[in-house]
C-alpha cells in the first residue's frame, strides 16, 4: 500500500514539474516602416496619415506590421523647431541613405532596413509589405520581451530565438502626438504624428537575451507609450525580427 502511494506521488510531481526549458519565440515575417519625418516640412502630412493608418489598419486585423516615425533635425533651421526632433534621427537616416545609396530627403520612408520609398506613396508601401508578409518564417527570428515601467524609467527585457551576429534596436514611442505648428511651412495648421520615437537605443553585436532601461519623458504617462524591440541583421541592416511591447 505504501509502495503504491509513493508511486502515485512521484507521478503527480512529475506530471506538475514546470518546464525548465522555455518555449523560445517562434520566428514570423515581420515589417518595420521607419519614416523620416519633420513638422517643418509640407510635404510631410500627407506621409504621417499614410503611416497612421497603415498602422491602425495592421493593428485591426492581428498584422505583424510596426511603425516608427523619427523626427529629423535638419528641416529647424526654417521657422519651426520641431519638438520632437533629435540628431541622432538625423544620423540614422543619413547611415541609411549611405547604405541604400539613396539621397536624404523628407518624407523618406525605409521598410525593413533594405527599402527607400516617399513616405506619401501608400500603395507602393502596402505592395512591399505584402511581398515581405510572402517570405518564408526561416528568413526571421523569433523576439519575444517584456516592459516594466515605473518611477519615470521603461525597463525592457528581450529575448532572441537565434543567435547573430545581430543589432537589436530598442524604441520607446509616444503613440499619438497633436502639434499646433505656429511657423515654418506647416504654419497654423495641427499636425498628428503616429508612434514618434521619443527614446532609442541600439545595441550591437546582442546576444539573444538582455536588459535595459530607458527615461520616460517629462510630461509623458506610461499608457501614452509603446515600446517596438526590432532586430537587424549587421551586415547589410535587413530587419529579420520584431515585437510591439
Amino acid at each position: 500500500m505504501n509502495y503504491l502511494l509513493l508511486l502515485l506521488t512521484a507521478c503527480g510531481m512529475a506530471f506538475w514539474a514546470p518546464d525548465k526549458s522555455p518555449i523560445k519565440p517562434a520566428p514570423q515575417p515581420v515589417v518595420v516602416l521607419e519614416l523620416f519625418t519633420s513638422q517643418g516640412c509640407s510635404s510631410c502630412p500627407p506621409a504621417d496619415r499614410a503611416l497612421q493608418e497603415i498602422t491602425r489598419q495592421a493593428a485591426s486585423t492581428g498584422q505583424m506590421v510596426y511603425s516608427l516615425s523619427f523626427h529629423v533635425d535638419y528641416w529647424n533651421r526654417l521657422g519651426w523647431q520641431d519638438p520632437f526632433s533629435n540628431k541622432l534621427f538625423t544620423d540614422r537616416q543619413r547611415q541609411y541613405d549611405r547604405a541604400l545609396n539613396s539621397q536624404t530627403y523628407t518624407p523618406q520612408l525605409v521598410i525593413n532596413g533594405k527599402q527607400d520609398v516617399i513616405g506619401g506613396q501608400k500603395a507602393k508601401i502596402e505592395q512591399a509589405i505584402q511581398s515581405i508578409q510572402k517570405q518564408p518564417a526561416s528568413e526571421f527570428i523569433g523576439v519575444e520581451g517584456s516592459v516594466a515601467r515605473e518611477a519615470g524609467q521603461v525597463t525592457i527585457k528581450y529575448e532572441l530565438s537565434a543567435a547573430g551576429p545581430y543589432r537589436v534596436n530598442v524604441a520607446l514611442v509616444q503613440k499619438e502626438a497633436h502639434t499646433a505648428v505656429k511657423n515654418g511651412e506647416n504654419g497654423g495648421r495641427t499636425l498628428t504624428n503616429t508612434n514618434v520615437v521619443r527614446q532609442f537605443k541600439t545595441i550591437d553585436q546582442a546576444s539573444t537575451s538582455g536588459r535595459l532601461s530607458l527615461p520616460l519623458p517629462t510630461g509623458l504617462s506610461a499608457d501614452q507609450t509603446a515600446v517596438l524591440v526590432y532586430v537587424q541583421r549587421t551586415d547589410n541592416g535587413q530587419v529579420v525580427g520584431a515585437k510591439q511591447l
